[in-house]
């Protein structure tokens, strides 16, 4: 029977590390986009302004309807990540991997934003879950989480291929 895999301590930094980054993320969306009713109304204005006026709905409904379906893309996408987390956390190599593909995107969509429309205090939001991003894809690839993965790795594999 093989021994226990232990999970090195930078796994677990990098676990709580993508929890931050999701927590922050669904928090500063909620608070920047879903919260903000002018927002949600002068998108629904712009977008019915360019409809022909029999096909116009009440604005205030839309802006509700939108809220729902904002609040429910937040609630999948964190679901998503949570899972993302866990995978990587149980040592998953594909997991790591879509993580830090996705900071990678989070860190260049955060530098576009910067560089287009300076320091606004709504990229604040934005800085964080990027900083906790990055801070776990270091923890990620670290040499003991790398021999962790591979571990994982092999063990699965050798499981496989037994009868």
């Amino acid at each position: 029977m093989d021994e226990p895999i232990v999970r090195p301590k930078a796994v677990d930094s990098a676990f709580q590390a993508v929890l931050a980054s999701v927590a922050v993320s669904a928090i500063g969306t909620v608070v920047t986009v879903l919260l903000d009713k002018a927002l949600l109304t002068s998108w629904v204005t712009q977008t019915m302004d360019s409809m022909p006026p029999d096909q116009r709905l009440d604005p205030n409904t839309m802006v509700g309807a939108m809220q729902v379906i904002l609040a429910f893309s937040i609630a999948i996408f964190a679901g998503l990540f949570v899972l993302f987390a866990v995978k990587m956390r149980a040592g998953r190599n594909w997991a790591r991997i879509v993580l830090t593909i996705y900071t990678v995107f989070g860190v260049w969509s955060f530098l576009t934003a910067i560089a287009s429309s300076g320091a606004e205090l709504s990229l604040m939001w934005s800085l964080a879950e990027v900083a906790f991003g990055v801070t776990a894809v270091i923890y990620m690839f670290r040499p003991e989480s790398s021999k962790y993965f591979a571990e994982t790795k092999e063990r699965r594999l050798r499981s496989t291929r037994r009868p």
